[in-house]
């Protein structure tokens, strides 16, 4: 199912609104044909004005692409025209020769017919022909075909405009015309064909001039308007024309098709998730006496709210669709949004600041600890409920907070008074998740991509990982190029057999719900960030960026201290890293045949890319202070 927001439904009601606005019109406009039709009738047997645009004749001077054996050769050619030449094409099934994207163009003027001349003997008639053309914009999406449905080119059960059925193949032995009026097939004189396909099935076709005749009207249609009796072929093929000729057909249909796009470009990019619908009645469920399965001698129960928490209004049967709108549901509409809410704000205010309102994250109840601050729980719960769960307004109004802004750093009386931080009268101090983590290394080493959605991503691991995965096996395959740089939230996860770097920082499997992570301080976690390809190759990155800063090396040891840390290195912890970069750079020197693994081959690069290494994993890196 697709997932909707308030401003998409709205969107997809008036587009659809739209849309039936602009049918209505199309079909008032072709009724509207009626009171001109006779007078338009007449028009089509009268003598016009007859322009033919050549496509090919004697030889293949289109330009653009071709394919198929364009073989022209001397000999008889329609009477109508007094060149020498023509093309023969043989199969035993399918073939076609044709030109595309060319310089020649045949712009479709109001009105015209396509044409081109054939000639086969009927022991080597094929079993069926087609003219295919190339409209800019469309494609190869106009055809035409004269006898059965063997080219499958467009085919259909009913007929398109990408597959029109013009009816039996021509009389055999002499030269016949082929020829599909423009509005047959859909075109006007907003259309331009820029390619042309010769096709047939079978047998030995004789195939010469063909082109465009603008302001042409066909032998077919001229017959149809001229005839007493029609066929409903006839008729049909008239509707068609005048329709494409008439400017409020015309500009009825392009609303409808403008309405019709954007309603597929809205449903397009809306996100779709997996759900499940229910086939088969629902199961009986009773309340066993004594817990004995066997004993069905209990009542029928159904599915319910505790009854001290209210009612679950609901039609029928309840589902989990009326449990959700009863989680969010303010009190006085019978529903329980206000805890909702001051769960979920007590969630996010321990995300920002290290620990909740009520510190029984995983436990909001009677038997958990009791919130420090009530009313201001209170409070945001509430403005959370009349904002109609707007949680980046939440979020933006504790994070422009004091308590959010203020130090880490304690005076000696407040730690001693509150030593748990438990009044908030400080920030906290704590290590980021394993997600952020990721982010926080590719951010300051230039890497992060933060595209929002799409598919997951799939880091470097050890191979083997998923050895004890079954049924079927899984193969792992690491992502290449930009996509492997996007944030931590999208890192693949399989079952319980997290990436090593995840489990290193204690991110839980998806086997359970957990309110809060445990946190860990184990050589893992080191040896993760210093030895993990994505992490080298952050590392890597922190270099080039740093070598490409001005100033010597204690300028540029500096800017990479600022740039990972947020502050200003002292004199003390330049020196360190001064004489890491050292010691590094005369290592790398002694064994340049190493260092393609840090720099790509250069000493002074995989110096600096050790350095990185030792910047990415100090605690002012990995720790929120």
């Amino acid at each position: 199912m697709r997932v909707y927001g308030e401003a998409d439904r709205r969107r997809e009601a008036e587009l659809h609104e739209r849309v039936s606005s602009a049918r209505d019109a199309l079909v008032a406009a072709r009724e509207g044909l009626a009171g001109s039709r006779a007078a338009w009738e007449a028009s089509l047997v009268a003598d016009r004005e007859v322009v033919d645009a050549l496509w090919v004749d004697d030889e293949l001077d289109t330009g653009g692409e071709t394919s198929g054996e364009w073989i022209f050769e001397s000999g008889e050619t329609p009477a109508s025209r007094s060149g020498s030449r023509h093309r023969r094409q043989s199969s035993q099934g399918r073939i076609q020769h044709d030109s595309v994207e060319t310089e020649r163009v045949l712009a479709v003027e109001e009105g015209g017919v396509l044409y081109t001349w054939v000639r086969f003997e009927p022991e080597h008639a094929p079993r069926a022909l087609m003219l295919q053309f190339h409209v800019q914009g469309l494609g190869w999406q106009r055809r035409a075909v004269w006898g059965d449905d063997s080219i499958d080119y467009g085919r259909r059960e009913e007929d398109w405009d990408g597959y029109r059925r013009m009816g039996s193949l021509p009389e055999s032995g002499d030269w016949r015309r082929l020829e599909v009026h423009t509005s047959t097939l859909g075109l006007s004189g907003e259309h331009h064909i820029d390619g042309w396909a010769f096709t047939q099935f079978g047998g030995t076709v004789l195939w010469d001039r063909a082109g465009l005749e603008r302001g042409a009207i066909s032998a077919t249609l001229r017959s149809a308007a001229s005839a007493a009796a029609r066929t409903d072929t006839q008729q049909f093929l008239l509707d068609r024309l005048q329709q494409s000729q008439s400017p409020e057909v015309r500009r009825a249909r392009t609303e409808l098709a403008e309405a019709e796009e954007e309603l597929e470009e809205l449903l397009a990019v809306l996100p779709l998730t997996l759900y499940t619908r229910r086939i088969d009645p629902p199961r009986e469920v009773r309340i066993l006496p004594r817990g004995n399965f066997l004993d069905t001698s209990g009542p029928v129960v159904e599915a319910a709210v505790p009854s001290f928490l209210g009612v679950l209004e609901t039609g029928g049967r309840a589902t989990r669709l009326d449990l959700a709108r009863w989680l969010t549901r303010p009190r006085s509409e019978g529903g329980v949004g206000e805890l909702s809410a001051r769960v979920l704000v007590n969630r996010l205010w321990a995300m920002l600041m290290g620990e909740g309102l009520c510190p029984s994250l995983d436990d909001f109840g009677g038997q958990g600890r009791p919130p420090t601050h009530p009313e201001l729980l209170d409070t945001l719960a509430l403005e959370l409920l009349a904002s109609g769960w707007d949680v980046r307004a939440l979020l933006r109004r504790i994070v422009t907070s004091r308590a959010y802004r203020r130090s880490s750093i304690p005076d000696e009386e407040a730690a001693r008074r509150d030593p748990g931080n438990r009044l908030f009268a400080r920030q906290s101090r704590y290590r980021l998740p394993a997600e952020l983590v990721r982010d926080r290394i590719l951010a300051v080493s230039g890497l992060l991509v933060d595209e929002v959605g799409g598919p997951s991503v799939k880091p470097p691991q050890p191979e083997g990982l998923y050895r004890h995965l079954n049924f079927p096996q899984r193969r792992y395959m690491a992502d290449e190029g930009a996509h492997r740089w996007r944030r931590g939230l999208y890192v693949h996860r399989q079952r319980q057999f997290l990436h090593p770097m995840l489990r290193a920082f204690d991110a839980p499997a998806q086997t359970s719900c957990t309110a809060r992570r445990p946190v860990s301080n184990t050589p893992l976690a080191a040896l993760n960030l210093l030895n993990d390809p994505s992490a080298l190759e952050a590392a890597r990155s922190l270099a080039r960026v740093v070598l490409e800063t001005g100033g010597g090396d204690r300028e540029r040891l500096a800017q990479a201290m600022r740039r990972v840390t947020g502050r200003h290195p002292s004199e003390a912890e330049v020196a360190r890293l001064e004489a890491l970069l050292r010691e590094s750079l005369e290592h790398w020197r002694l064994h340049p045949e190493k260092a393609e693994l840090f720099g790509g081959g250069d000493a002074r690069t995989a110096a600096w890319t050790q350095v990185s290494r030792a910047l990415l994993n100090l605690h002012e890196t990995l720790y929120r202070d």
